[in-house]
């Protein structure tokens, strides 16, 4: 079946502060009935009826800065299909339900509590957790019960290589990551030729360093470094020292959010230079430009999503610019493609639960895997495999700012290039 998301409108498919409160979101109150004394039959007929969302979550741990993120999409998307009409099931109306368990950035506590919201909270439908190392086991207790899960927090090709039947996913391949800023770098003048690729050792970031691996070779790009490194490393100056005596025209780090910011301030301290240095998390989220000061002008970005985007007619919010507004009232930043993909996820479930007219879970299995719809992320469609399809965007922070510089589609702005070394800022 055909199953691909369009990211950008381009032709070529280029594409935490924790939640107000770390509890499930609240139902509406029941409807007051003046001086009247309410029955507690009475009462409970006036509740609505809900559909449990569930999900283990980074609250706490080394993966609570994203993890907050997916807990703001989430909560937001629920609230607004709560208070616009609900989830329309047949002939009857439906309340989501948030059920989040903090699963402290561990994969084994996060597989443990996706079986408790199976089977002790008996939530109806599955969330994703933050990244692709505790995606990985939870969509495995998912297929195990046979419940859908849709995530945005998860790329990694082993997610979707096993053959499970339950599990969704809004991020692109991570094997193809690097290849927007890869593509981008051929157009540059002087054109890079020597690339240094670092990676974590985890599966996101394994597989990123794999797909752009075979990407710079395609390209006729020469890899001068190619690294793995602990995850979570808070140590780059041995590493750096080697990448300052290669010195690289392009440096790729393939890393999360904290190590990105461990590495620029340590490249800054070591004074490692290099044409075009980018980042697969970090960049684009205003946590990382705002510890980063100044010393994130002219860093590069991957991501899958961009503020500049602008999707109209879609499910949950009318445009993507009308809810970028409505996010930035309520939780004082802006949104960056991880919450995009929180949101997408949610819209998904509402668009692919009243098209199923059921709460079957294989029922609404079948219907996500056949959805098309729109959302501010952008038209939604899953592969076979159960992934989406398309790619990554080039974005480069100028003047505190996120910039889309690649491909020319979707550019708002040529790319500042070569980077500006440290000792000339």
């Amino acid at each position: 079946m055909r199953r691909t998301l369009w990211l950008v409108l381009i032709s070529s498919l280029v594409f935490g502060l924790v939640a107000a409160c770390a509890q499930p979101a609240q139902q509406p109150a029941a409807p007051a009935g003046g001086e009247e004394q309410v029955s507690e039959g009475e009462e409970a007929a006036a509740e609505p009826a809900v559909i449990k969302l569930g999900a283990a979550i980074s609250f706490t741990g080394d993966k609570a800065r994203e993890g907050k993120l997916y807990t703001d999409a989430y909560n937001h998307a629920v609230d607004q299909i709560n208070e616009t009409g609900g989830v329309q099931v047949g002939d009857k109306t439906y309340e989501f339900e948030l059920v989040l368990e903090d699963d402290e950035s561990d994969a084994t506590k996060s597989a443990r509590l996706v079986e408790k919201l199976i089977t002790e909270d008996e939530v109806h439908f599955l969330l994703g957790p933050y990244s692709s190392g505790i995606t990985i086991p939870d969509s495995a207790v998912a297929e195990k019960y046979s419940v859908p899960m849709i995530e945005g927090g998860g790329a990694s090709g082993k997610i979707f290589s096993r053959g499970f039947s339950y599990i969704f996913g809004t991020l692109p391949s991570a094997a193809n990551y690097f290849q927007s800023v890869l593509e981008m770098g051929q157009t540059l003048d002087p054109q890079p030729k020597t690339v240094a690729l670092l990676f974590a050792d985890d599966e996101f970031d394994i597989a990123v360093a794999d797909g752009a691996r075979k990407l710079a070779g395609e390209m006729g790009y020469e890899l001068v470094i190619d690294e793995e490194y602990p995850s979570g490393t808070q140590e780059f100056s041995t590493l750096l020292s080697r990448v300052k005596s290669e010195n690289p025209d392009m440096i790729l780090l393939a890393g999360h959010a904290e190590e990105s910011l461990v590495f620029v301030q340590q490249a800054k301290e070591l004074k490692v230079n290099a044409g075009v240095m980018a980042f697969t998390v970090g960049p684009p989220t205003p946590d990382f430009r705002e510890a980063m000061g100044e010393d994130a002008e002219y860093i590069y970005g991957v991501p899958s999503w961009t503020p500049a985007l602008n999707f109209t007619g879609g499910e949950v919010f009318e445009s993507t610019q009308e809810w970028i507004k409505l996010f930035e009232d309520r939780f004082d930043y802006e949104p960056d493609y991880h919450v995009a993909s929180g949101v997408a996820d949610v819209a998904a479930y509402k668009a692919a639960i009243e098209q199923a007219g059921t709460l079957d879970r294989d029922a609404v299995r079948d219907a996500i895997a056949n959805i098309e719809v729109v959302t501010v992320y952008g038209p939604v469609s899953f592969q076979e495999n159960g992934q989406i399809g398309g790619g990554t965007v080039a974005i480069q922070i100028q003047e505190g700012e996120v910039v889309a510089v690649y491909p020319d589609s979707v550019a708002e702005g040529p790319a500042i290039y070569p980077m500006p070394t440290w000792e000339e800022r």
